[in-house]
């Protein structure tokens, strides 16, 4: 499901490398025996700090940092996504068996592993049934809501044994996409939290039995939350049945998490402790990565690494500038796309947009190579679509990278000229304006009235000098074919606020052109559902094309790659909404003496559980 996305801060998008992670870096820490005990320290990226416990997510704390990094350490998914570098099931990690699907796919058998919560309680299908009533009360208040989707196309769910849950949907759907992208947005939550006040009994609250009562305990909960100060001593948070339990939290971010004692799961973690610490900038947690005395695992700088050349197989470095202080190095591939979004909305430039000749236009004076060898030094790769190209999957269309590599749409300027040329404008002091008005296939477009000048404003985060460093050449480019580019630097919070204030706040749907960095995929089915569908919570750009509806609709009926290809085709040749940007990626370090820590989750999840030191 696309819609179920965690919003990160630029700078780590996708990579198109053919070599895998652990074929990049090699093994994970040197060689000798595992050590029981130590404790892990990971250096959070600044401004990225875990900030909500509460696991039924909301908009306003859907991160990476928050669910992957934090919460999915105490509170497991009822299926875990990532596996290696690679963007699937971990069927180790999921506290269920892989689904079993009858029925022409329309029902879902779901088998539960012998778990125990920390208070005692074994985990049942009543505590998947608790979350899918509280989807059912709660999903205006839940992050990765779709309409139609989970929990709108289920009919019903129901314990059909003491360890088995059973679901029925509305219709026929894909199995990939069920499994993927429905039933990955599950966290089975305990008895315990069923309530509506501390001194309640558990399951008191009645959700599990009542949708009509999960509103209640839905507000005790998210209330509680609120709260970081209790996080590290409130009984309810306690209740885990992850392999980690919180015993320090502050809320700059600091926190420590010890053993779950009797966590069920395979792999028991041998370390003492997992801890992770803020950062006040990049160059500082690099000074600590350089220091090697309490970080040991951390995002390196860009700027402190040796620029890579961009004809290398390998997406690391020739040099490790950290390897005399004790350090491994491995890339991030991410999860997801890295784009520009385009207001459909806009009062002004709506109608602009729609018109797919300007859009095509736009793409064309964006020269992702110059961006990613220069911009961002070599760490980033041309986006060619809604696809990931790395990780390799089946969800790369064979004719994603089209011309030069970019995609459809290819860094071409006097293309870009030639495309508003011949479509009713002309250049007038530096700037393209529509002088020939009208809905001809020569003239402007549905309406885009005489005299429009073609001068939007392009806002995006402050504060990341390669992404400035982007878009004052997507400017100086975009100039050359008449497009007057006005450049308006935000912090991350107020770009994002912005872009995605039309569902929930229309008045304040102004904004022109957007690029806050990327949205990684949750689920490993890379589906446009989130994006493009009407009403879907990340369509930011307000997009409703009916081919494009239909073709995405049917990515959610067929496992066939057909419907794959088509889908991802036409987005990379029709831009609906958006603009393709270099996809830069990250590299972090890990002390040499660790273990299990590469190749890193493309989704950005932590699993220390299975890290171990070495003397």
């Amino acid at each position: 499901m696309a819609g179920r996305r965690k919003r990160v801060v630029v700078g780590a998008a996708l990579a198109a490398f053919g070599l895998l992670a652990a074929a990049c870096s090699g093994s994970s820490g040197s060689g000798g025996a595992a050590q029981q005990g130590g404790t892990a320290v990971y250096g959070e990226d600044s401004g990225a700090t875990p900030s909500w416990i509460f696991p039924f997510i909301d908009s306003a704390h859907n991160s990476t940092n928050t669910i992957l990094q934090f919460e999915d350490l105490m509170y497991r998914p009822l299926y875990y996504v990532g596996l290696g570098d690679q963007p699937d099931i971990n069927p180790d990690v999921s506290v269920a068996e892989l689904p079993k699907f009858s029925d022409n796919n329309t029902k879902v058998v779901i088998d539960l592993k012998p778990y125990t919560w920390s208070n005692g309680e074994k985990l049942t299908p009543q505590d998947v049934v608790f979350w899918t009533n509280m989807m059912f009360a709660e999903k205006a208040n839940f992050a990765n809501y779709v309409p139609n989707e989970f929990p709108d196309n289920v009919k019903s769910v129901a314990a059909t044994g003491a360890s088995q849950v059973t679901l029925t949907f509305n219709d026929s759907y894909s199995a990939d996409w069920i499994l993927k992208d429905e039933l990955t947005l599950i966290t089975p939550m305990p008895m315990a939290w069923d309530k509506t006040s501390d001194s309640a009994a558990a399951g008191s609250g009645g959700c599990t039995a009542d949708k009509s009562k999960c509103d209640a305990v839905y507000k005790y909960l998210f209330a509680k939350s609120k709260d970081l100060s209790t996080y590290q001593a409130d009984p309810v948070w306690q209740v885990v049945d992850g392999p980690w339990h919180l015993t320090q939290y502050s809320s700059d971010g600091t926190l420590t998490m010890k053993p779950n004692p009797t966590y069920s799961g395979s792999a028991k973690p041998k370390l003492d402790a997992f801890k992770e610490v803020p950062t006040t900038s990049s160059a500082a947690l690099y000074n600590e990565l350089r220091a090697g005395k309490i970080v040991n695992i951390g995002s390196v700088d860009r700027t402190s690494l040796p620029k890579r050349d961009v004809t290398s197989s390998s997406p690391l470095p020739a040099t490790n500038p950290l390897s005399a202080s004790g350090y491994d190095l491995t890339p991030e591939y991410v999860w997801g796309w890295s784009y520009g979004l385009e207001n459909y909305k806009n009062p002004t430039f709506g109608p602009v947009f729609q018109q797919l000749y300007i859009r095509q236009a736009i793409q064309a004076t964006i020269d992702q190579e110059t961006d990613s060898a220069v911009a961002w030094r070599g760490y980033a790769t041309p986006a060619v679509g809604p696809i990931p190209t790395q990780p390799q999957t089946k969800y790369l269309s064979p004719n994603a990278k089209g011309a030069q590599g970019q995609g459809a749409n290819p860094f071409d300027v006097d293309k870009a000229k030639q495309l508003l040329t011949s479509h009713g404008w002309t250049l007038q002091g530096g700037v393209m304006v529509c002088t020939s008005a009208g809905t001809a296939p020569n003239q402007c477009g549905t309406g885009i009235p005489a005299g429009q000048k073609l001068n939007p404003t392009l806002e995006y985060e402050s504060g990341v000098p390669s992404l400035d460093e982007t878009e004052q050449q997507f400017k100086s480019d975009a100039s050359k074919a008449g497009i007057q580019l006005n450049l308006k630097q935000q912090p991350f919070n107020t770009v994002i606020s912005d872009i995605t204030s039309c569902s929930s706040q229309p008045s304040t749907c102004n904004w022109e052109m957007g690029e806050f960095g990327y949205e990684t995929y949750s689920g490993p089915n890379p589906t446009g559902d989130g994006f493009f569908l009407p009403g879907a919570a990340a369509n930011y750009s307000s997009v409703n094309d009916p081919k494009l509806t239909q073709l995405v609709q049917a990515t959610l009926h067929s496992d066939a790659s057909d419907a794959f290809n088509t889908y991802s085709d036409y987005v990379s040749q029709n831009l609906p909404g958006e603009f393709n940007a270099a996809d830069s990626y990250k590299v972090y370090a890990y002390s040499s003496n660790l273990h299990g820590f590469a190749p890193f989750s493309p989704l950005g999840g932590l699993l220390p559980e299975t890290w171990y030191f070495t003397k």
